[in-house]
């Protein structure tokens, strides 16, 4: 399935660096994989398929490194990781952070996915092998993960921002603030609906398994407006997202579940689920989170509680009984983005514009699917939001909220901290690479 023919862009810096001269750049064949050139000459459509086939396949690229930082540092999970104790220390703030360690991986991963789109849209742009309206299915779908990568890198990168164009990887614009970032990722998804508005009815190649119910250009930008709709979110655009709510998948009365999928398949080329726990990497619930989740939640199956707490002593000690089992499944999948999000996300936007009921209304929704009694605190915009973030937490542990969300509402310093000495992380450091690029070129 796999088939990336580009390279991130601070790999590329990094390889740079490293030489005797900075500015040195080599040209090498691999006679393994097609060169850019080869695909953005007159691409047949047999090598855009590939390179779409190749998007869906590199979007899940740093999946796992993304979803366990951000886990980490919101304190919602944590890596008992028995050969690298920087998931434990560094990663909650009791060492320094380090831009050049394994854990950037949650920011530079993603530079992959950007760049195949940027490959892809070039190759779509300088070719007449296809009518406009296949070049449109090829480009909504391009620029969909390509602001969705954004999107996580900016997550992981906060304040710092990210580079928003990087079409050339030797003449990237510099960072643009977080504002601005959410603001040209918006723009990005927004170019990627009106794409899928003029790509007919239906794509010109067939999409992965995991995106039945989204494998028309219809049901594609009911995704693409999913991702805008978070971005609104982020951006506390209220009215806008009420707007963009109606245009995606979400469903008061449909399955919770419902979602495009990443899948993963063990036998090669593909590769098999990056989230399995194994005999050197054990993802855990946080105690203090399962020890208060409501009585009768039925979200606590998303952990496994141990009879003999597991421990971690490197560099820190802590324990907890709970052991993640959200993702079993050699050849499983993971959802992007699911309707209990949105359903939450309904929840937000009411309580933000003063709508008691509706906000109330969806908070139920979710807690009634998770076997629990109708919300009945206080409605106050604060208590609900307090409310829906409590939710959150649970319906979407280990899928990349929590810390954002507490973020994006200022309250990083609510989190409660397992252990004594313990910060969260506003965000991670500029990767070297990035850092050392913008010293070589002022």
């Amino acid at each position: 399935m796999k088939k990336h023919t580009s390279i991130l862009l601070t790999s590329l810096l990094a390889g740079s660096f490293s030489a005797c001269n900075p500015l040195r750049t080599e040209q090498v064949i691999d006679p393994n994989f097609p060169s850019v050139g080869a695909v953005t000459n007159n691409a047949s459509k047999a090598q855009l398929d590939a390179l779409s086939i190749g998007q869906f396949s590199i979007a899940r690229s740093g999946l796992a490194t993304y979803l366990q930082v951000s886990g980490t540092i919101g304190k919602e999970l944590f890596n008992f990781n028995t050969t690298e104790s920087r998931w434990m220390t560094e990663l909650n703030g009791l060492r320094p952070i380090d831009n050049s360690a394994f854990y950037n991986g949650a920011t530079t991963a993603f530079g992959l996915p950007i760049r195949q789109a940027n490959i892809t849209l070039a190759a779509l742009n300088a070719t007449t092998s296809i009518p406009d309206a296949q070049k449109n299915g090829y480009r909504g779908i391009a620029n969909t993960f390509k602001g969705l990568a954004y999107l996580y890198m900016l997550n992981v990168q906060g304040s710092n921002g990210v580079r928003l164009s990087v079409e050339d990887p030797f003449k990237p614009s510099k960072a643009a603030n977080y504002a601005e970032s959410l603001a040209g990722i918006a723009k990005i998804l927004d170019e990627g609906s009106t794409q899928l508005d003029g790509a007919g009815a239906a794509f010109p190649l067939t999409l992965p398994s995991g995106f039945a119910g989204f494998n028309t250009p219809a049901n594609f930008k009911k995704f693409n407006r999913a991702i805008a709709l978070r971005v609104a979110v982020y951006q506390a655009d209220w009215a806008k997202a009420a707007t963009l709510l109606p245009q995606t998948f979400y469903s008061a009365a449909g399955d919770l579940n419902a979602a495009p999928n990443h899948t993963f398949n063990a036998t090669s080329p593909d590769q098999p689920h990056p989230l399995l726990n194994t005999s050197t990497v054990r993802v855990v619930g946080v105690q203090q989170i399962f020890d208060a989740i409501e009585a009768g939640d039925k979200r606590l199956a998303k952990v496994t509680k141990q009879v003999t707490a597991l421990n971690y002593t490197s560099g820190v000690t802590y324990s907890t009984p709970y052991l993640t089992n959200m993702y079993t499944n050699i050849n499983g999948t993971f959802p992007i983005i699911r309707n209990e999000e949105l359903v939450l996300i309904a929840a937000e936007i009411a309580a933000q514009q003063g709508n008691t009921a509706e906000a109330t209304r969806n908070i139920n929704i979710v807690r009634t699917a998770a076997g629990l009694a109708n919300y009945a605190g206080a409605t106050t915009k604060d208590a609900l939001v307090n409310a829906i973030l409590k939710e959150r937490l649970y319906s979407l542990f280990y899928e990349g909220h929590r810390w954002i969300d507490m973020r994006r509402y200022n309250k990083l310093a609510e989190i409660a901290l397992p252990v004594a000495g313990m910060k969260v992380l506003e965000r991670l450091e500029r990767p070297v690479a990035e850092v050392n690029w913008d010293i070589f070129n002022p």
